[in-house]
C-alpha cells in the first residue's frame, strides 16, 4: 500500500509539472532560446603565412619578473585578424599555458590604438579589425611572472629566467604553426649571460637576436639566462651535447669531474640505446636555485630543468636526464594524437603510457647503465614503484588508458586539476603520476618477455632500435599509432602483443601489473622492520610511513599527509590535514603510533585524539596486522634479469 502511494503521489507530481509548463508555453511569454554560437577560430592550414613576424622580447625587469614584448605583424591585404595566445606545448601533454598572466594587450597601426575584443568562446583568441591600406600591426603586451610559489612557478628572479617562448608571442590563425615565420630578439639585464638551442645568435650589448625560425622551432627553443651561468660539454661526437648550467652564485656553477664523467656516460649509452639522433646539437638547460621553477619541458634540441642549489653537490647524484630520453620518445616519434597543427589544437594523450611511461623506463635503465645512479639505487627505485602498485585502490574502477586521457598538473609533491584543486583521494582518484609509474612497471613487463620469449637474444633495446633510431639525424617528427606500436614489437619477437597491451590498459583490478618484477628474478615482501633506506627517509623526515600497514603516512607534527582509501585510518576516519594529538593517551610521535599500530589487535583498537582546525574528535583506529614495510628480494634459482638490463653496453 505504500508503495502504491508514492507512485500515485509521484504520478501526481508530474501530472502537474507538465499542466504548468502547459499554461506557462500558452501564456504568450517567450521560452529562453539557445544563444547562437559565434563564428569558430579559422582552422590550421599547412600553408605559409604571408611575411616574417617581428618579435622582441624585453627581458631587462628581471627583479619584478616582468617581461615586455613586442611584436611587429605582416598583415598587407586582410580586412580582420585573430591572434592566439599558445595554450598547447608540442610534446606536453600538461593543461593550457597561462593566459592569465598576459596584461597590457595593445594593437597600433602607425602609433595610433585599434579597438580588439576577445573571443567569446576561444578565450586565447583575440580579434582585431585591419584598415584599409595597412602593411604592418604592431602588438604590445606584457608577460608577469609570478614572484612567489604560492602563485605559480618562479621562472623569473633577480638572478636567472627562463624565457619560454610560447608565453612571449601571439601568432596568427589559421596556419600551422611551421608555416610562419618569426625574427626573434631578446634585451638581457645588463651583462647577464645566455643559452639557448636558437641557432644564428648574435649578441650587441645586451640585445641577442636569433635566426629566422618557425614557429614550432621557435617554442622548441627557450632560452636560458642568468648572471652566472657555465657550460659543460658532454659529447661532441656525433655532434655537440651541452649542460648549461644556471646558479644563484657563482660557486655554485661547479659540477664535479666524476658528475661529468657519468653525464657524459650517459649521453654514450643513450647513442648506444637508440643508435642515432634527432638533433643537430642539444643544450640540457639547469637552473639551480631554491625559489626557482619547477621548469619541467622537453624539446627536440633542449630540455628545462629546475633543481635546488645543491643539486651536483648533494650525496646522490640527480640526473636531468628525463627531457633527454623524450628527445627520441615523445619529440622524434610522437604519439599521431599528440601531434598537433598548431600550438591551440588540443593534443589527445591516449598513448602518454608510452610518451610517459617508457621515458621513464629508459631514464632509469641509463642512469644505471652510467653509473648516475648505482645499481642499489635502481633496484630501490623498482622496489618502491612496485610496493606503490601492489595494492592501488583506484585500479578497481579506473583504467590506465583513462588516466592518460585526464593529464593533471603536479606542482611539487602534490597533483593538482587544470582548474588548480588539489586531489583529496589521489590513489583512489588516480592521477598523472599513474602514467609514468604504473606504464614503467609494463615496459619492464614487456622487456623480460622479450628476453624470455627469445631465449636472451631480444630484448626492449632491439625495439628501442628499430622503433627510435629510424632515420638518423632527421628532425622531422614520425607520428605513430597505436598499431605501429604493436607491429614494432612485433618485429622484435612475434607475440599477440595487442592483446598483451589491451589488457594492462584497458582492465580494471586492485593488483596492477607485477609480472615484469618477478620475470626479471625478484618478488615483493612485507615484514615489520624497514630497511635502511626506508629507516634513514622516515629518521630524515621525522614522520611515521604507515601506508602499508595501517594506510597513513604523519609528519613530525602528527598531521596526516597522506591516507590510503579503504584502509584501516580511512575507516576510522582520517583525512589529508587532520592532526593526530594524542595516541592511546600519550603525546604524538612518530615513535608511539608506530609502538601503537606494531601491538595493535582487533580487540583492542588504538584510541586517536585528532584536531581539524578548531575542533577535536576521538576516533578508533582497529588493526591487527603489525608495521609492514615492503622488501625487493631475490627468487632463488632464477636469472636475474634486471641485473643485465642495468648493465652498461659495450
Amino acid at each position: 500500500m505504500k508503495l502504491l502511494m508514492t507512485t500515485m503521489a509521484l504520478v501526481a507530481s508530474l501530472v502537474a509539472a507538465d499542466r504548468v509548463a502547459a499554461n506557462e508555453a500558452s501564456s504568450g511569454w517567450p521560452l529562453p532560446q539557445a544563444t547562437p554560437t559565434p563564428a569558430p577560430i579559422a582552422p590550421p592550414q599547412d600553408v605559409a603565412y604571408p611575411g616574417t613576424l617581428r618579435l622582441e622580447v624585453d627581458a631587462t625587469d628581471a627583479m619584478r619578473g616582468i617581461h615586455r614584448i613586442h611584436e611587429t605583424i605582416p598583415v598587407r591585404g586582410m580586412k580582420q585578424l585573430t591572434l592566439l595566445f599558445p595554450q598547447w606545448i608540442p610534446g606536453d601533454p600538461v593543461p593550457p599555458n597561462v593566459l592569465d598572466q598576459v596584461a597590457g594587450l595593445a594593437f597600433n597601426v602607425g602609433g595610433k590604438r585599434l579597438p580588439w575584443r576577445r573571443d567569446p568562446v576561444e578565450q586565447a583568441a583575440f580579434h582585431v579589425d585591419v584598415p584599409p591600406g595597412t602593411q604592418e600591426l604592431d602588438v604590445d603586451f606584457q608577460f608577469l611572472f609570478p614572484a612567489s610559489g604560492a602563485i605559480g612557478p618562479v621562472l623569473s628572479t633577480p638572478t636567472m629566467v627562463d624565457l619560454q617562448w610560447q608565453s612571449h608571442v601571439l601568432y596568427p590563425a589559421g596556419y600551422y604553426s611551421r608555416r610562419i615565420q618569426v625574427d626573434p630578439t631578446v634585451t638581457l639585464p645588463h651583462g647577464w649571460q645566455f643559452a639557448s638551442s636558437l641557432d644564428g645568435a648574435t649578441r650587441v650589448g645586451d640585445v641577442v637576436r636569433f635566426s629566422p625560425v618557425s614557429l614550432d622551432g621557435l617554442v622548441d627553443s627557450p632560452v636560458m639566462a642568468a648572471r652566472w651561468m657555465r657550460q659543460y660539454v658532454l659529447s661532441d661526437d656525433p655532434v655537440p651535447v651541452r649542460l648549461d648550467v644556471a646558479a644563484d652564485t657563482e660557486a655554485g656553477l661547479v659540477v664535479s669531474p666524476e658528475a661529468l664523467d657519468k653525464y657524459r656516460r650517459e649521453v654514450a649509452q643513450a647513442y648506444k640505446l637508440f643508435g642515432g639522433q634527432h638533433y643537430d646539437h642539444y643544450d640540457m638547460l639547469v637552473w639551480l636555485a631554491n625559489d626557482f621553477g619547477p621548469a619541467y619541458f622537453e624539446q627536440s634540441r633542449s630540455g628545462e630543468n629546475g633543481f635546488p642549489a645543491a643539486f651536483f653537490s648533494g650525496r646522490s647524484l640527480g640526473t636531468p636526464f628525463h627531457g633527454f630520453v623524450h628527445a627520441w620518445n615523445g619529440i622524434f616519434r610522437v604519439p599521431a594524437t599528440m601531434w598537433t597543427a598548431n600550438l591551440n589544437v588540443a593534443p589527445q594523450d591516449s598513448l602518454l603510457w608510452v610518451f610517459e611511461g617508457l621515458t621513464m623506463y629508459w631514464n632509469g635503465v641509463l642512469n644505471a647503465r652510467s653509473g648516475v645512479t648505482s645499481r642499489e639505487d635502481a633496484l630501490r627505485n623498482w622496489e618502491s614503484t612496485a610496493s606503490a602498485y601492489a595494492n592501488r585502490p583506484g585500479l578497481q574502477w579506473r583504467t590506465l588508458q583513462d588516466a592518460s586521457e585526464q593529464v593533471l598538473i603536479q606542482h611539487g609533491n602534490s597533483i593538482i586539476y587544470p582548474e588548480g584543486r588539489l586531489q583529496p583521494w589521489p590513489d583512489w582518484q588516480l592521477n598523472t603520476l599513474d602514467v609514468y609509474l604504473q606504464g614503467q612497471l609494463i615496459w619492464l613487463d614487456i622487456d623480460t618477455l622479450i628476453r624470455e620469449r627469445s631465449n636472451g637474444r631480444k630484448s626492449l633495446d632491439d625495439f628501442a632500435r628499430g622503433f627510435f633510431g629510424i632515420r638518423n639525424g632527421s628532425r622531422i617528427p614520425v607520428p605513430y599509432t597505436f598499431k605501429d606500436l604493436v607491429a614494432a614489437l612485433n618485429a622484435v619477437t612475434p607475440f599477440d602483443w595487442a592483446s598483451f597491451l589491451r589488457a594492462r590498459v584497458d582492465s580494471v583490478g586492485i593488483n596492477t601489473d607485477l609480472d615484469g618484477i618477478t620475470r626479471a628474478g625478484y618478488r615483493l615482501t612485507w615484514n615489520d622492520q624497514p630497511s635502511g633506506a626506508q629507516q634513514a627517509s622516515e629518521t630524515k623526515s621525522g614522520g611515521a610511513n604507515l601506508r602499508f600497514s595501517v594506510g597513513v603516512d604523519l609528519d613530525k607534527d602528527g598531521e596526516v599527509t597522506n591516507v590510503v582509501w579503504d584502509s584501516a585510518a580511512w575507516r576510522a576516519g582520517l583525512v589529508v590535514g587532520a592532526k593526530v594529538v594524542l595516541v592511546d593517551g600519550q603525546p604524538y610521535q612518530a615513535s608511539v603510533i608506530k609502538s601503537a599500530v606494531s601491538a595493535a589487535h582487533a580487540d583492542r583498537p588504538i584510541k586517536l585524539q585528532v584536531a581539524r582546525g578548531q575542533t577535536e574528535q576521538s576516533l578508533s583506529l582497529t588493526w591487527k596486522g603489525g608495521l609492514r614495510y615492503p622488501h625487493l628480494e631475490r627468487i632463488p634459482g632464477t636469472p636475474d634479469l634486471l641485473e643485465d638490463i642495468l648493465q652498461p653496453r659495450p
